[in-house]
């Protein structure tokens, strides 16, 4: 169950240090990006710019006006035969582990799907993350495919693993072409 002092909403552009923050947090664990150096602000201003919030969005998490966490849906693919399914990632600050709020962002980004027209999932996880996995796979989703040694961290080859799920809701919508 999900820490009841955690509120999960839309994030908005001067939520971006938090998110960079988190996201960086991340980059030296080698758990959860094969980003080898932190991004900057400006990579992280042209992420939100480039977004049709609409159609993939960003949520944060806070606890007690704190952001611990965000999550998005990304295009899985750029053309538009693809946008019926997105990437989804998910952040947590490491000092929050734990408490169910991966789960609650998760859930929270999941819900909206269908509105976004989304009709498949996907989260691509390295193997080595069991915590992430296990995430993925309490929500209901299923191994989709793995890419075997795909990423080299510090002289140390990792696999993905590609974890998909349907989402039942109101079907996709053609988006025509996407930029």
């Amino acid at each position: 169950m999900a820490d009841p002092a955690i509120a999960v909403r839309p994030a908005r552009r001067d939520d971006l240090p938090a998110i960079l923050a988190l996201y960086n947090a991340a980059v030296p664990l080698r758990t959860a990006t094969a980003d080898l150096v932190p991004q900057e602000m400006p990579a992280r201003v042209a992420w939100w710019e480039q977004r049709d919030l609409a159609r993939r969005p960003v949520l944060v998490a806070e606890d007690g006006g704190r952001t611990v966490a965000w999550g998005a849906f990304t295009d899985f693919k750029p053309r538009a035969g693809y946008a019926p399914t997105a990437e989804v990632s998910v952040y947590v600050d490491p000092s929050c582990a734990g408490r169910g709020i991966g789960r609650a962002m998760l859930d929270a980004l999941l819900a909206m799907a269908p509105a976004c027209g989304i009709d498949r999932v996907l989260a691509l996880c390295f193997a080595h993350n069991e915590a992430s996995v296990r995430l993925f796979r309490s929500r209901g989703f299923e191994e989709w495919g793995r890419l075997p040694d795909a990423c080299s961290m510090d002289g140390v080859r990792r696999s993905v693993v590609m974890l998909g799920k349907s989402v039942p809701g109101n079907g996709a919508r053609d988006f025509g072409a996407i930029a």
